[in-house]
């Protein structure tokens, strides 16, 4: 905001009389004003009023004489816009950060409960298997690719490996349909 020293300033420089100077300053000051619309800024008014406090400001600061204070006042108006957008340029990525940063935490928080929820339903599939299924499947996934496991394993069983390798293919497919379907009952296909 302008003080009366720095306004009597901005309007000797415009003119000498001070009803002229005055005419110059509103007419400075509207055309700041559409420059600011035609750039298509927020608060137009503000921003013409702030070109016009730098320039009185400087003014009342500089030893040198400004030759032509509109033309300053257009080259600070320009620079304003570019301290304008790179400020609404920086809302925005923040903005957009803040919304990713949400987005995310809630398909975390989404996926949490749907791989908690399939534990479950697991869980309830493998209680429905009868007690030797159970026990094969946990034995036989027990250990990752362990042949000699899995060979004392068949032979524990009295069966061959590929018997053994095909017992706990049939327990695992039935445990991927029941999981399916219970998935299905909590979660239906969306077309």
């Amino acid at each position: 905001m302008l003080n009366k020293d720095a306004l009597e300033d901005l309007l000797r420089a415009f003119h000498a009389d001070r009803e002229q100077a005055s005419h110059h300053y509103q007419a400075l000051r509207e055309r700041l004003i559409r420059f600011f619309q035609w750039n298509r800024t927020e608060m137009p008014e503000e921003l013409a009023d702030e070109v016009l406090d730098r320039l009185a400001r400087r003014l009342n600061l500089s030893s040198e004489q400004i030759q032509d204070p509109v033309r300053y006042a257009v080259g600070i108006a320009r620079l304003l816009l570019q301290e304008q957008r790179r400020k609404n340029l920086r809302r925005e990525k923040a903005l957009a950060e803040l919304q990713q940063s949400s987005l995310d935490a809630d398909r975390r928080e989404q996926e949490r409960i749907l791989q908690q929820e399939r534990a479950e339903l697991l869980q309830q599939c493998l209680q429905s298997l009868p007690e030797q299924s159970r026990e094969l499947i946990f034995r036989y996934y027990d250990v990752d690719e362990a042949a000699d496991y899995r060979q004392h394993m068949a032979r524990a069983y009295g069966i061959s490996i590929n018997a053994l390798r095909n017992r706990a293919l049939r327990i695992r497919m039935d445990l991927e349909r029941q999981l399916a379907r219970r998935l299905q009952k909590i979660d239906p296909p969306t077309r």
